[in-house]
């Protein structure tokens, strides 16, 4: 758990889920830069409405993929990112070109290739949403080798290994996966908050819930730094369930109810950016921790009762 000096997540005041950077004003750049920005410190919604009058290109169409991820519309998302992942381009950020079915990516250099691997790594994660851990797998795995030295691409290709892993209940891999993510030298915000999640979610499978709830932590501190209210409201996804699970191992109901505010934040924040994925199991979870909190709570009474009465 954290230490008790530092806050708790769920108590804090959410930040605006339209950031903006200081100063207040927004990048120059043209409509893909706005729809990017839009992805990460805004709505996906909105970077799908900036991105409908752009050409397709490898960039645009991963960031359409993302945005497709994040609003649930998974069939779309493999829509727009296959033609990425099977390298269906020219050089550079050009224009996509038709090319065989079935055919493996042209691994080219530069941000072809670059975009081959995240494309790749977004297909993982759609197929992960829905359970499909070994094609998810596959697809990582692709994604790893297109990456080469992007640190970005080779980052995004190990979080999906690492929760693929974790997914299929294989600890060992998971363990070497993360260990390899860990290694990435200098990531990004981005990959620092997922690289979170993974983590958490490899101690709550090592049956390690203080330590998942550290690991968690940590995502949503650097999730509010970087001003990301979609990955914010993921990792307090993430620390939610670590904390009910430290309460369900101690059985102590103001724990639950700890965990219970914050899925909430999550659940309204998720709601917020419309990140409908994160906003329904965050609902879930706080009800059924609502219910423990009173399972426990009758628990505790019942054995002071005891207790005193003896």
């Amino acid at each position: 758990m954290p230490a008790s000096t530092e806050p708790m997540p769920g108590a804090r005041r959410s930040p605006s889920p339209y950031p903006r950077p200081s100063g207040g004003k927004l990048p120059a750049g043209g409509s893909v830069d706005r729809a990017e920005r839009a992805l990460w410190f805004g709505r996906p919604a909105r970077a799908l409405s900036l991105l409908a009058a752009v050409p397709a290109t490898p960039r645009s169409a991963w960031l359409r993929g993302v945005a497709l991820i994040a609003l649930g519309r998974y069939g779309a998302a493999d829509d727009t990112l296959l033609p990425t992942a099977l390298g269906r381009y020219g050089a550079g950020d050009g224009a996509l070109l038709p090319t065989a079915p079935g055919a493996r990516p042209v691994l080219r250099s530069g941000s072809g290739r670059r975009y081959v691997s995240l494309a790749l790594s977004a297909l993982g994660s759609s197929a992960r949403q829905r359970g499909r851990y070994d094609r998810a797998a596959e697809l990582d795995a692709a994604a790893l080798e297109a990456a080469g030295t992007d640190v970005e691409a080779r980052a995004d290709a190990l979080v999906g290994l690492t929760a693929d892993a974790i997914g299929a209940g294989t600890r060992a891999m998971a363990e070497r996966r993360l260990a390899a993510l860990r290694e990435v030298a200098d990531p990004g915000w981005r990959t620092a908050v997922r690289c979170g999640w993974v983590a958490a979610e490899f101690s709550l499978l090592s049956d390690l819930p203080e330590t998942a709830a550290a690991a968690a932590y940590r995502a949503v501190r650097c999730a509010e730094m970087a001003q990301a209210p979609r990955h914010l409201a993921k990792s307090l996804l993430f620390y939610g369930v670590s904390v009910r699970e430290v309460a369900r191992r101690q059985a102590v109901a103001p724990l639950f109810r700890s965990a219970a505010v914050i899925l909430r934040r999550a659940e309204r924040l998720a709601a917020a950016v419309e990140a409908f994925p994160v906003w329904g199991v965050a609902c879930r979870l706080r009800q059924e921790t609502l219910k423990e909190v009173a399972v426990t709570g009758e628990a505790v009474a019942q054995n002071t009762y005891t207790t005193i009465a003896s």
